[in-house]
């Protein structure tokens, strides 16, 4: 009873918030250079039963709040960054800090500046979001489901990277009529003690026999205003690690209104002998929503595998379902879910998550 009470009074709270309609905008007096603020707050109550265990964990918290600025120079030059402040507010249950809540740390996300020389060729530098999957490269304020797969950025604590993300410069371009999309890059990854590691190379290659998806990050879901089908392709790789990855991802606009958004990601990552902390294991993720436009809500799914290549390892599964109301599409909405996380051996742990978000920018 308490913790139905805590959640519905959550969600009322939620409920009470206002969606945000307007950009905020600075501009040269001639027009061509501009200044673009914005912000990203996810707001969340969520009860969670670990897996192996009988205990509920309740909490209250913001799972994202980013500070957004975008602009541009000239029409060749241009600048994307934002902060983030993950979690804020959650308890803290095991480390050092444990019976804390996660504190007011504010870090950089994001820091992209980007040359465009034309659709074709384009470079970017600063701290990337690495290629890899589809997933991988969504933008955190057009999700479908409540967020990324459990398992979309493994390499990030070996490859000294930040929730997919590392400092390099990446050439990105779109061919035959913006039919083909490639990214390679350099990128800082793991520099070793003495910092004379060699670099990490990265690349992906999609195929969009449709409409293109051109922006630095990738859409989770158009809610049926765009045909995007995509097939696409990536690799990650330093000294003997190695992770590779294919998706198909589309987003189809129904007679009438509505939409249906469906990918699949398979990801194989391997540490080798560069990295033996990142054992061996094939990840897949499948998600799919149906938008009901009259009503503005969506219902979806989200499926997950992680497979360990050694017998030894417990593999893992996590299904998420759920509902989302699009109240003003990705600007303003909410969200409901219900998970089961397995893992072999063990009992299954369970998760309930209400969401609210408002992205301004």
């Amino acid at each position: 009873m308490n913790r139905t009470l805590t959640l519905g009074l959550a969600l009322a709270a939620l409920l009470a918030a206002a969606p945000a309609s307007a950009q905020w905008q600075i501009s040269s007096p001639d027009g061509a250079s501009k200044l673009t603020l914005g912000v990203l707050a996810q707001l969340q109550a969520e009860e969670f039963q670990p897996i192996g265990t009988e205990d509920w964990q309740q909490n209250l918290f913001a799972r994202r709040f980013r500070i957004v600025i975008g602009g541009k120079v000239n029409d060749r030059v241009s600048l994307f960054a934002d902060t983030d402040m993950p979690n804020l507010g959650k308890g803290v249950t095991s480390g050092a800090a444990v019976g804390n809540k996660v504190d007011n740390l504010m870090l950089l996300q994001d820091l992209v500046l980007t040359y465009t020389v034309r659709s074709e060729f384009k470079v970017d530098a600063g701290m990337l979001l690495v290629p890899a999957s589809h997933n991988g490269l969504q933008s955190a304020a057009s999700h479908l489901a409540l967020d990324y797969g459990p398992w979309s950025f493994l390499q990030s604590d070996s490859t000294r990277s930040k929730v997919g993300r590392d400092y390099g410069v990446l050439a990105r371009g779109y061919l035959g009529d913006r039919h083909v999309e490639y990214r390679l890059g350099v990128l800082q990854g793991a520099r070793g003690a003495d910092a004379r590691r060699p670099f990490r190379s990265a690349y992906r290659i999609a195929y969009y026999p449709f409409d293109a998806d051109t922006g630095l990050f990738y859409t989770g879901t158009t809610l049926g205003k765009r045909r995007l089908w995509s097939v696409g392709f990536g690799g990650d790789h330093q000294l003997d690690y190695n992770t590779w990855s294919a998706d198909v991802f589309v987003d189809q606009p129904i007679p009438g209104g509505d939409g249906v958004t469906f990918q699949a990601d398979f990801t194989r990552y391997d540490g080798g002998v560069t990295f033996p902390a990142l054992a061996r294991q094939d990840v897949l993720l499948f998600e799919a929503g149906y938008y009901f436009h009259k009503a503005k809500v969506s219902p979806f799914v989200q499926y997950s595998v992680r497979d360990f290549d050694l017998a030894s390892s417990k593999d893992e599964t996590k299904l998420v379902a759920g509902l989302a109301y699009w109240d003003s599409g990705h600007k303003f909405n909410l969200k409901a879910a219900y998970a089961v996380l397995g893992r072999d051996g063990a009992t299954d742990g369970k998760q309930a998550v209400l969401q609210a978000q408002l992205f301004a920018f």
